[in-house]
């Protein structure tokens, strides 16, 4: 993550005198660039100078995380939307957009592999954002995001992470080039997190203390720093505030 503004910044000045990239292979998922991976572009805060302000869109197409003891498959986009910029004071802030990511369904289910039933212990998941954002060097960091549980057993408030001790992923890009797709110039990133801690589970179930303390059971959680990793597969695009001009307001 901290590096993509500046390679953003050479990328675009390459493609505007070259021209569009070749167009690679498509990812897991079939992403496709739209005027949509725009829509949870934060408005600027208050002080913000517009000109220096970015807002970066970050689609992840493939890749793995693990926390604690399961390891789950990206196998459904993940689109974060965070900004970066200056304020009139002259220090750099950043604002969080949006982390939104589509259902997937946990390896094992409710109770680990040997005793899994189909449709009866099937667990999904779902990424959502914390809102916190924090500006980086060149780029914004530290995103905090908070994983649902989705069962019928497990309530709609079971959360592993939250909005006051969130999941805090900071990846470091690997590899970045500039393609092209649909003749759109986006970067084919990868990057990966070995850092976060990964809290306990809350809010699951009726009984939320026997229930809680079996979902943390069966996912190993709390897991420390260290114990938990992420892969991650991005196609990326940056836009400036100034093409813009409904959210500086």
């Amino acid at each position: 993550m901290r590096v993509i503004a500046r390679c953003l910044a050479i990328g675009v000045a390459a493609a505007l005198l070259a021209g569009p990239a070749p167009a690679r292979a498509a990812a897991a998922y079939d992403y496709h660039p739209s005027d949509a991976d725009w829509a949870d572009c934060p408005r600027l805060p208050a002080g913000a100078t517009p000109e220096t302000w970015s807002c970066i869109f970050i689609i992840t197409v493939g890749g793995s995380i693990k926390l604690g003891s399961i390891t789950q498959d990206i196998s459904e986009p993940l689109r974060i939307t965070v900004a970066q910029g200056k304020l009139a004071d002259g220090s750099t802030a950043a604002a969080f957009g949006s982390v939104a990511g589509g259902r997937m369904k946990v390896p094992g289910g409710l109770i680990g592999k040997p005793f899994e039933v189909p449709k009866l212990t099937d667990v999904y998941v779902e990424t959502q954002g914390t809102g916190k954002v924090e500006a980086g060097p060149l780029f914004p960091g530290h995103v905090g995001i908070k994983i649902r549980m989705i069962h019928p057993l497990l309530g709609k408030k079971c959360y592993i992470g939250g909005d006051a001790n969130p999941i805090v992923l900071n990846p470091e890009v690997t590899s970045l080039d500039l393609t092209s797709i649909d003749g759109t110039p986006v970067f084919s990133a990868t990057a990966k997190d070995t850092a976060f801690a990964v809290p306990k589970a809350s809010g699951c179930g009726l009984d939320w203390g026997l229930v809680n303390t079996a979902v943390n059971l069966r996912a190993g959680l709390p897991s420390p720093s260290g114990k938990n990793a992420a892969d991650f597969q991005w196609f990326v695009r940056g836009k400036s505030y100034l093409e813009l001009p409904h959210l500086t307001s």
